[in-house]
C-alpha cells in the first residue's frame, strides 16, 4: 500500500460537558430575560395607565345635559335692527321633556335597540361577550354597544373606531347610569338620536315622517286618536335607528317595514305589546309625509340664499360648528327699504307672467357695500315665475351682453390717451367694416334711429349713443386697453376666456357677458373719482345675542374693504359728467329725478338684453344696475303696453325710476307714523304713467316711456322736465356706515 504522507495528528479540542449551555445559548436566554422584563413593565404600565384613565374618567367633571340644538343665523339688515330672514341649520333637532315622549315610542326603541336596557348598569357583558364571539368567528356582525353606550358615543366620545374610544365610552357609560335616572337616559338619547334625512331626535323625526309632534303619533288626519297608528309610527321610528341612511322609509319604505316587523316582533318578546296589537300596527299604512321646514317671508330672498352660501363658505373650516351653535347675528350691507323699493319697482314695471325677466343689483359707491338685489325669472318651459329659493340669482349669476352699457369705458380710455369730450367726429348712419367673419365679408353696424348720424363730440355721442363713433373709437383706443379697465373696474364675465378684444363688435360689449351686480360695481368705480372698492355683503357678525343684546363681534370674521385705483380722478370725473348729460337729455330721460343722475342705457342687437346704470351722489350714494330680457334669448318688442322694441331708455330706466318713486314714499310713511301724524296717500311718480296687461293691472303707476332720441342736440337746450308731483317728499340719505359672439346691427343706448 502506497504511503500518502505523514499522518496528521488533530490538536484535541475543549472538553464539552452534556447540559453545558453555550455562548450563544447563553445570549439568547438573557435576551428572553430582557423581552420579558420590557413585556411585564409594558404591561404593568399599560394597567396602570388604563387605572388611571378609568379613575380620571370616573372623577371629572362632566356635564351631562343634552347639548343644545342648533340655532338658526339672523341676517340684519345694514341698521343692525330689522332682521330680513333666517340661515337654518342643516340638520333639524328639537329638545322635547320626558312627558312629551309617549310610553309607546320609549318601549319601541328600547326593543329595537336594547332589551336590557332597564336592567343592566351601562355596560351589557352578554352582548359585548356575544358581539366579540361573532367577529372572531367571522358570523354576522352584532353590535354590543348598550343605548347607554350610544348615547355617550354620539354626545361626547365621537364614532372613532379605536380600542381607547370603546373603553372611554364604557367608563362613562357607567358613570351616567350612577348619574342620571334610566328615565332621563332614555329621553336624553330620544333626543338626540340620528334618524336620517338630517333629523336629530325623535321630536323631528316625527314631524318630518309623519307630519305631527312625537306627543301626536297616534293623533290621525281627521284629528282623532288612534293607539294602532301611535304604535306603527313609534315601531317605525325605532326600527330604522341603527342604521338610519340605509333603512329610512324615504328611501327604502320596504326595509323600513322589515325593520318595524322585527321592532315589533321584540315588542312582543318583551311583553309590551300583545301579538294581536303588533300585527294591527304592522298591516296599518304609513306613508311618509316628508315635511318641509318652511321658509319664512322675506322682501330679499337673493341676498337671504346669498349670504347663507357666504356664511356657509366662510365657516366650512369648523363644520358649521360656530355658526348654527352660537346664535349669531349677522350685519348685513342691505339697505331694508331699498330692497324693498326695487323688488316693488321690478314687480310693477314687469307685472305679467309673459313678461322678460329681470335683475336689479345697488351698490354703494363709497364703500362697496351691495344694498339691494331683486330678480325676476319668467322661465315659461319650467313654469317659473319669479325668484326660487336657492335657485338662479339673476343678479349674480346671470351673465348677458352688456350693449352700450360698455361705452363709458370706452369713453375713459380716451381721455387717459388725450383725447377730450369736445373732441368732435363724424359718424354715419351705418358702417361697412372689412370682415372675413361675417356674411358677404363686412361688419355692418348701424345707430338706432334714422336722425342719428352727422358730427358729434365725444360725450355727445355718449348722450346718444351713437354706435358708429364708438365701435372706431374703440378699436383706436385699443379695445384690449378696454377690457383690462373692466375687469379691474369690478366687471365680472361668465368666462374671461370669451372675454375678447379682437372683433369688430367690441365696442357694443358683445363679447362682454356680464352680471348686473358686477357692472354696477365698475360704473361704481367710475362715479367714485376712479377708485374701484371691492363689494361686500355684510359688516360684522355677533355672537350671543338675545332680544335685548347684541351680544359680542366676532373676531377675524368682518370683511376687509379693498381698494384700488383704476382710473385718474380727472378722466373719472369727466365720464361721470357725461353721464349726467345722458340722463339729463340723452337716451336716459325715463330715470330723470330732482338730483342729478349719471347714467348710461345699453340695448343689444334686437333687443335681446336691455340695460340701464344709474348712479347718484346724494342722497343715497349708490349705483343701480337693471337688466331685462327673456331667458331663451328672444327679442322684447310689443310687449302689452309698449310699441316697437324695448330699449335700455324704456323699461330698465323706468324700473331705476319707480325704485326711487316707491322709496320716497317708504321713507314719507315712516316719518309720518314717527311723528304720530296722518300717513300721506300715495302720489303719483313724476315719471308715471300707467301700463295695461291682460294678466292683472299694475298695482301702482309706472315710470313713462322716455321719448325717443333724436341722434343730435335738440335745439334750445334740454327739453322741459315732466310737471313734477305736489311736493314731492325727498330721499334720505342712507343710514348704513359710510366662441365667436353673434354679430351685432348695434341698436343705441
Amino acid at each position: 500500500m502506497a504511503s500518502h504522507g505523514p499522518a496528521r495528528t488533530l490538536a484535541p479540542g475543549p472538553r464539552r460537558t452534556a447540559g453545558a449551555p453555550t455562548r450563544g445559548r447563553r445570549r439568547r436566554r438573557s435576551r428572553a430575560r430582557t423581552i420579558t422584563r420590557v413585556l411585564l413593565v409594558v404591561v404593568l404600565a399599560g394597567v396602570v395607565g388604563l387605572t388611571s384613565f378609568l379613575g380620571g374618567l370616573l372623577s371629572a367633571p362632566i356635564d351631562f345635559a343634552v347639548p343644545p340644538p342648533p340655532k338658526s343665523a339672523l341676517l340684519l339688515a345694514a341698521d343692525g335692527r330689522t332682521q330680513f330672514a333666517t340661515i337654518p341649520p342643516p340638520q333639524r333637532r328639537t329638545v322635547v321633556p320626558p312627558e312629551d315622549i309617549p310610553a309607546v315610542m320609549r318601549k319601541a326603541m328600547i326593543s329595537a335597540e336594547d332589551e336590557r336596557f332597564l336592567t343592566h348598569k351601562g355596560v351589557d357583558p352578554l352582548a359585548t361577550i356575544r358581539a366579540a364571539y361573532r367577529d372572531l368567528t367571522g358570523a354576522p356582525t352584532q353590535g354590543g354597544s348598550t343605548l347607554t353606550q350610544q348615547y355617550v358615543k354620539n354626545v361626547y366620545v365621537g364614532n372613532d373606531q379605536t380600542a381607547l374610544r370603546k373603553v372611554k365610552e364604557a367608563a362613562l357609560a357607567v358613570r351616567l347610569e350612577h348619574k342620571l335616572s334610566k328615565d332621563q337616559i332614555l329621553t336624553d338619547y330620544l333626543n338626540v338620536l340620528y334618524l336620517g334625512n338630517n333629523v336629530y331626535g325623535v321630536q323631528a323625526a316625527a314631524r318630518y315622517y309623519f307630519g305631527v309632534d312625537v306627543k301626536d303619533l297616534a293623533m290621525t288626519s281627521k284629528g282623532t286618536r288612534d293607539p294602532t297608528l301611535e304604535l306603527a309610527r313609534a315601531s317605525l321610528l325605532a326600527g330604522i335607528a341603527p342604521a338610519p341612511s340605509a333603512w329610512n322609509p324615504v328611501k327604502d319604505l320596504t326595509t323600513a317595514k322589515a325593520r318595524q316587523r322585527y321592532t315589533l316582533n321584540q315588542m312582543i318578546k318583551l311583553g309590551f305589546v300583545t301579538s294581536d296589537e303588533a300585527s294591527a300596527a304592522f298591516r296599518r299604512p304609513v306613508k311618509p309625509v316628508k315635511e318641509a321646514l318652511p321658509e319664512l317671508p322675506t322682501d330679499a330672498p337673493e341676498f337671504a340664499d346669498l349670504m347663507k352660501a357666504q356664511l356657509q363658505a366662510r365657516f366650512k373650516s369648523d363644520g358649521e360648528q360656530t355658526l348654527f351653535q352660537g346664535g349669531l347675528r349677522v350685519r348685513t350691507t342691505m339697505d331694508n327699504d331699498l330692497q324693498t323699493a326695487a323688488a316693488r319697482a321690478l314687480r310693477e314695471v314687469l307685472p305679467a307672467d309673459s313678461d322678460p325677466a329681470a335683475a336689479v343689483a345697488a351698490i354703494d359707491i363709497r364703500n362697496g357695500d351691495v344694498k339691494a338685489m331683486a330678480t325676476l325669472r319668467r322661465d315659461q318651459a319650467k313654469k317659473i315665475y319669479g325668484y326660487q329659493r336657492n335657485g338662479l340669482n339673476l343678479a349674480t349669476s346671470g351673465f348677458r351682453s352688456t350693449g352700450s352699457t360698455i361705452k363709458p369705458f370706452t369713453l375713459a380710455v380716451a381721455l387717459e390717451q388725450h383725447h377730450s369730450l369736445e373732441e368732435r367726429r363724424y359718424g354715419p348712419q351705418c358702417l361697412k367694416i372689412p370682415d372675413i367673419h361675417e356674411k358677404g365679408g363686412f361688419y355692418k353696424p348701424c345707430n338706432a334711429g334714422d336722425s342719428e348720424s352727422g358730427t358729434f363730440s365725444l360725450r355727445t355721442a355718449l348722450v346718444h349713443s351713437v354706435n358708429t363713433i364708438y365701435i372706431p373709437l374703440a378699436k383706436e383706443v385699443g379695445r384690449e386697453r378696454i377690457r383690462r379697465l373692466m375687469l379691474a373696474a369690478g366687471v365680472k364675465v361668465r368666462d374671461e376666456s370669451r372675454f375678447r378684444a379682437n372683433v369688430n363688435s367690441f365696442g357694443l360689449g358683445t363679447t362682454a357677458e356680464v352680471s348686473p351686480l358686477s357692472l354696477a360695481d365698475a360704473y361704481a368705480a367710475l362715479v367714485n373719482h376712479g377708485t374701484h372698492v371691492d363689494p361686500r355683503f355684510y359688516t360684522e357678525i355677533r355672537v350671543g345675542g338675545t332680544a335685548t343684546s347684541q351680544g359680542r363681534v366676532l373676531p377675524g370674521f368682518s370683511p376687509k374693504v379693498g381698494k384700488a385705483r383704476v382710473l385718474p380722478a380727472n378722466v373719472a370725473d369727466d365720464v361721470t359728467d357725461a353721464m349726467k348729460d345722458v340722463v339729463e337729455r340723452g337716451t336716459g330721460t325715463a330715470a330723470r329725478q330732482d338730483f342729478p343722475v349719471y347714467g348710461k342705457t345699453g340695448t343689444t342687437n334686437d333687443a335681446r338684453d336691455a340695460w340701464f346704470v344709474g348712479c347718484v351722489r346724494e342722497p343715497q350714494y349708490v349705483c343701480i344696475a337693471t337688466w331685462m330680457g327673456y331667458e331663451d334669448h328672444r327679442s322684447m318688442h310689443d310687449l302689452e303696453g309698449q310699441k316697437g322694441l324695448i330699449f335700455g331708455g324704456t323699461l330698465p330706466a323706468k324700473v331705476f325710476a319707480r325704485t326711487f318713486a316707491i322709496l320716497r314714499e317708504i321713507q314719507a310713511d315712516r316719518k309720518a307714523r314717527l311723528a304720530g301724524g296722518p300717513v300721506p296717500s300715495a302720489q303719483p311718480s313724476a315719471t308715471a304713467s300707467p301700463r295695461k296687461h291682460r294678466r292683472r293691472p299694475t298695482p301702482t303707476p309706472s315710470a313713462a316711456a322716455s321719448p325717443k332720441p333724436s341722434g343730435r342736440p335738440l335745439p334750445g337746450g334740454p327739453p322741459p322736465a315732466p310737471s313734477p308731483s305736489p311736493s314731492p317728499p325727498p330721499i334720505l340719505p342712507s343710514t348704513a356706515p359710510q366662441g365667436r359672439p353673434p354679430p351685432s346691427t348695434g341698436p343705441a343706448g
